[in-house]
């Protein structure tokens, strides 16, 4: 009797202890789940939210956060010069900076511009049109997504000066929201096709907080298949605050680029994002 009162008493002091350790097992379980540290393979990083409180990111929220701070790195402030101009050829020429632009994309070759820029680790603006965006929608959500500055250059590429008021607003509407599309990102220029436009025309990009963006250095690349012509037009012509234009698509142009780059850093000029080279303007 004595015997089974003590295995009886012996049972029902190791029940509570058994479950003590179910519940401290589950609890850590449940926190190591619920609140990853950064350990292991499966790294994480947090935020703080408005609240104050840290909020862990999956992978997916890590790179839309950093495709979010390459896109507004060279966001500068633009002064008010810029925005009441009626266009922008060339900023200031206190400053030996310059900016590439490249039209008419995307395109297939895309991608090849791009390598070459980030080589030489230089910043450049790719104005597109918005049929070309359709027919190449990854090379550019690519422009978009390795931190380049975008602009338009209308939807079509057609003559705008000679089109209805109705007709420009519908061009830009089109060609913004297919870029917009693409990708989530702020668009702040424009280019008209040709460098043609008209006072319409002007105005219907300052309805859309768009900056008229043309050029003060053109080595017509676009009829040229000679790279050593194409670079020794851009390097000669060069002057402070120039804003150059190139083309996306040329074979030509791709083989001139780098030549472009190492001439303009051996003049001096250091080789900016538009945004930078305008915040200059004063």
């Amino acid at each position: 009797m004595q015997t089974q009162l003590l295995l009886e008493n012996k049972t029902y002091v190791q029940i509570p202890y058994l479950r003590y350790i179910a519940i401290i097992l589950l609890v850590g379980l449940f926190s190591f789940w619920a609140f990853p540290g950064q350990s292991g393979t499966g790294q994480t990083e947090y935020v703080v939210n408005h609240e104050g409180y840290a909020d862990f990111l999956d992978e997916e929220e890590i790179q839309h956060l950093k495709e979010h701070q390459m896109q507004n790195q060279n966001r500068l402030t633009l002064p008010s010069p810029v925005f009441s101009s009626k266009f922008i050829r060339q900023a200031s020429k206190d400053v030996k900076k310059v900016a590439i632009t490249f039209d008419d994309g995307p395109h297939f070759l895309t991608g090849k511009y791009i390598d070459i820029l980030q080589t030489y680790d230089i910043m450049a603006t790719f104005f597109l049109i918005g049929i070309q965006v359709e027919k190449y929608p990854n090379e550019a959500k690519k422009i978009i997504d390795e931190g380049y500055e975008i602009g338009s250059h209308s939807y079509n590429h057609k003559q705008l000066s000679k089109m209805s008021a109705d007709s420009i607003e519908n061009d830009f509407q089109k060609s913004l929201a297919t870029i917009i599309s693409i990708a989530k990102t702020d668009i702040r220029f424009f280019r008209p096709p040709f460098g043609d436009f008209n006072d319409t025309v002007i105005q219907t990009a300052k309805n859309h907080n768009l900056v008229t963006i043309l050029w003060c250095v053109d080595p017509r690349d676009w009829q040229k298949d000679n790279p050593e012509q194409i670079a020794q037009h851009v390097i000669e012509n060069a002057e402070n605050g120039a804003i150059i234009l190139l083309h996306e698509g040329r074979e030509s142009t791709l083989k001139a680029l780098p030549q472009i780059i190492e001439g303009l850093w051996e003049k001096g000029f250091e080789i900016v994002s538009l945004s930078e080279l305008l915040s200059t303007v004063h």
